[in-house]
């Protein structure tokens, strides 16, 4: 959650964005979107299953939500964002770095989170091939490493965590039971098993 939190205070996430969620179905993801959603923010997610994309509209309150395996990813942005985004919260990396690279607005933000795509990757992947668009549209990348923001921990608690006893933010969590399917559990994380939050729940 607290990840979330940061990534949208990094850029600057405000009323009337139009912010599209990569891995939105995950920890930070969902938490993320249902944040913005709170900033007064229109909100699009992508994830894996059409269980997901359930979980984002009814749950979590995204505007859209659309299963990035069932078609280009850019066509389905374009579709859910026909006049651009303002701020892309990244996950994934990969394809859908370079699909919000193009669905950008001037002056656009990313926030550079993840790029589970690409963990497990034997070579690296190259760079998108729009890379470009940073300049011509006067982007702005960054990234975060939540540990950097513990100073405002309590910050993020009182605010988040309000959010959560008024009932205003869901969290789900995937729960595995017994320390010897934690491996699994794991490796579930790259194969998209998991909605909310993976859990080894210890015997």
């Amino acid at each position: 959650g607290m990840t979330a939190w940061v990534g949208l205070n990094l850029v600057e996430v405000k009323a009337g964005d139009v912010i599209f969620v990569s891995g939105a179905a995950g920890a930070v993801g969902s938490v993320a979107g249902q944040l913005a959603k709170l900033r007064g923010c229109h909100v699009i997610g992508s994830a894996g299953s059409m269980e997901k994309i359930k979980f984002l509209r009814e749950e979590c309150g995204f505007d859209v939500a659309f299963d990035y395996k069932a078609g280009p990813i850019l066509e389905q942005l374009n579709q859910a964002a026909p006049d651009g985004i303002d701020v892309y919260f990244d996950n994934v990396g990969g394809e859908t770095l370079e699909a919000a690279l193009s669905a950008l607005r001037v002056h656009g933000r990313i926030i550079a989170c993840g790029s589970i795509s690409g963990y497990n990757d034997e070579k690296p992947q190259p760079g998108p091939s729009n890379l470009f668009n940073m300049i011509g549209k006067r982007l702005t990348m960054k990234g975060l490493i939540v540990r950097d923001w513990l100073d405002r921990q309590s910050e993020f608690e009182q605010e988040v965590g309000g959010y959560f006893q008024a009932g205003k933010l869901k969290n789900q969590e995937t729960v595995v039971a017994g320390i010897d399917r934690a491996v699994d559990a794991f490796i579930g994380l790259f194969e998209g098993k998991n909605v909310g939050k993976m859990v080894v729940k210890l015997d």
